[in-house]
């Protein structure tokens, strides 16, 4: 009975924390998404007026970000699996890994990237601040890492 008692206060504790996640890694779901419908007035949605992208080691602004998304051939489908997260106040810290899978009528893909952001509350909404991510390399894929579909 301690088992599943545990148990119980170990499933509530933990959906109580994806739910928290949930809540601010909304940003970073509505900018992929976004990214995926090549929408650039959604992706400039989802970030403050500071915004900055640590992309593989160049600097780019939410308008470098909007000038490298452009309609394609290809359907991209986003999975995420949270790390860590801490909020302090009105700004969070995230840690996470992103797949991307990008399929077309001959080929479908995978690329993975180890992604860090910094979340600010601005009114009653969370907005990206800063991401950094790094490609993982071509065939590389994170181990032990489960991923869950935007």
């Amino acid at each position: 009975m301690k088992h599943v008692l545990a148990l119980f206060v170990l499933l509530i504790f933990s959906t109580s924390i994806h739910a928290k996640d949930n809540t601010i890694f909304t940003p970073v779901s509505d900018l992929f998404l976004a990214v995926s419908n090549f929408d650039h007035a959604k992706m400039r949605a989802a970030v403050d007026d500071s915004f900055l992208l640590l992309e593989h080691a160049e600097v780019w602004t939410i308008d470098d970000f909007v000038n490298v998304v452009k309609p394609a051939d290809y359907i991209r489908t986003n999975y995420f699996s949270v790390i860590n997260s801490r909020v302090e106040g009105n700004v969070a810290f995230i840690n996470y890994w992103n797949k991307a899978n990008f399929k077309n009528a001959d080929k479908s893909g995978d690329i993975y990237w180890l992604e860090s952001v910094v979340v600010s509350k601005v009114g009653d909404k969370w907005l990206l601040s800063q991401m950094h991510s790094t490609r993982l390399p071509q065939g590389e894929t994170p181990k032990s890492v489960t991923f869950i579909k935007q």
